[in-house]
């Protein structure tokens, strides 16, 4: 089953299937995952509803816990979008499937191979950086103090500290240290896979969407030069004048009949994945805005109280947003580039030479090609780059006031 997705985006589904999000494993599996994941995430929830009641009156705790639950959301809203939308979600990855066996040209699938290829890629180097950040920012620091204490002991013990803050109120942190540090660090741990795993599969799609327009394109730009072989010149006076050819007209009519076809099968493929992603990308653009807001007040209100360890912590959660956003936004930058590259191939072709029946596709086509398709968040906001610079002054704005404030 998925003989093709599975060929193309095995990467992807042994990521979802490590969180029990991928919706054809099996089913004990899948269960026993997702409640695992749910389970481990919502455990959290009361360490930070009472690090926000206890240190109510801290204006410095409470921006700590504040940026912790936007974090925790942005893990909880993956696994439930994913549960929310677990048949389409199914739908979608049949339906990729099903488009290998649709373009089967040998340049259509050329292109989709290597827009494949270009998402495979992108997961690999998504998931090093991702891994790389957490265990150099979230796992080998914390241990530096303790390494120290082993290795150059001094009088007394050096300070401890998490990767998350929590109650120091009802919790000794150094008593249990190690027994909090597993504990945080699995609930990181598990959170970033599932955010790579969902995000990854998410530009896989749209990076096939990406590759349906170009394939459509490249459709067009052959039938162009077939016509542009087919076309008579005739040199008349001071001017060339064109004379088209009718007798390839039949065989070009029914490629371009494929090719009107061929353009809404990736028309529908992208309402789908927009319709599958349009929350949880609104939620990604809120809570990552937030997240470098929060965070970047935080170090600046307490810039000369922190030490190295937990600066490197914030500046690794600034790029972790910072990145997240940039990938969703690029993505549907791209998609919307590559549609409106369709309008131009067609737009490109010598029309007023052809007949009455191609001059009636062509207007279909440059009709239905005239608007980019865009992915939306929660369709309002398109994700494109200009959204992204958007959302960045956006955060800097608002840092910028507290700035204000402070001084």
């Amino acid at each position: 089953m998925l003989a093709n997705f599975s060929r193309e985006y095995n990467i992807n589904r042994l990521l979802l299937s490590s969180s029990g999000l991928w919706p054809f494993q099996n089913r004990f599996a899948r269960i026993s995952l997702q409640t695992i994941s749910f389970l481990v995430l919502i455990s959290y929830s009361p360490f930070q509803i009472l690090l926000l009641y206890d240190y109510w009156g801290n204006g410095q705790m409470v921006f700590e816990g504040c940026f912790q639950i936007a974090n925790w959301a942005a893990f909880f809203v993956r696994i439930v979008n994913s549960f929310v939308h677990y048949d389409k979600l199914q739908q979608l990855y049949e339906t990729m499937d099903e488009h290998w066996n649709i373009f089967t040209n040998e340049i259509e699938v050329q292109i989709l191979k290597d827009y494949s290829v270009l998402s495979r890629n992108f997961t690999k180097y998504y998931l090093t950086i991702m891994y790389s950040g957490v265990i150099s920012g979230f796992i080998v620091v914390p241990l530096i103090p303790v390494f120290l204490d082993i290795v150059l002991p001094v009088n007394e013990s050096r300070a401890r500290f998490l990767a998350i803050e929590i109650d120091e109120y009802r919790l000794n942190k150094d008593e249990y240290f190690l027994l909090f540090f597993c504990y945080t660090n699995s609930v990181i741990v598990m959170g970033i896979n599932i955010v790579v795993g969902v995000d990854a599969m998410h530009i896989t799609c749209t990076a096939h969407a990406c590759s349906l327009f170009a394939a459509v394109s490249k459709h067009i730009e052959s039938l162009v030069l077939k016509i542009n072989k087919s076309s008579k010149m005739r040199e008349s006076g001071y001017y060339m004048s064109m004379t088209f050819d009718t007798s390839n007209e039949e065989l070009i009519y029914r490629e371009y009949i494929t090719c009107l076809k061929k353009h809404q099968i990736a028309i529908d493929f992208v309402d789908l994945l927009d319709s599958t992603y349009q929350g949880l990308s609104l939620f990604i653009l809120i809570s990552g805005t937030g997240i470098f807001t929060l965070t970047s007040i935080r170090m600046v209100y307490v810039l000369d109280q922190l030490n190295w360890q937990e600066m490197a912590k914030f500046i690794f959660i600034i790029m972790g947003a910072l990145l997240t956003l940039f990938i969703g936004c690029y993505s549907g930058q791209i998609l919307m580039d590559e549609s409106q590259n369709v309008f131009s191939q067609a737009y490109a072709t010598k029309w007023y030479d052809f007949s009455p029946r191609l001059k009636s596709l062509l207007i279909i086509i440059l009709y239905r090609s005239n608007v980019p398709c865009e992915l939306k968040a929660g369709n309002i906001v398109p994700l494109s780059i200009m959204t992204y610079a958007g959302v960045v002054r956006m955060g800097v704005s608002y840092l910028t006031a507290f700035l204000s404030l402070k001084n």
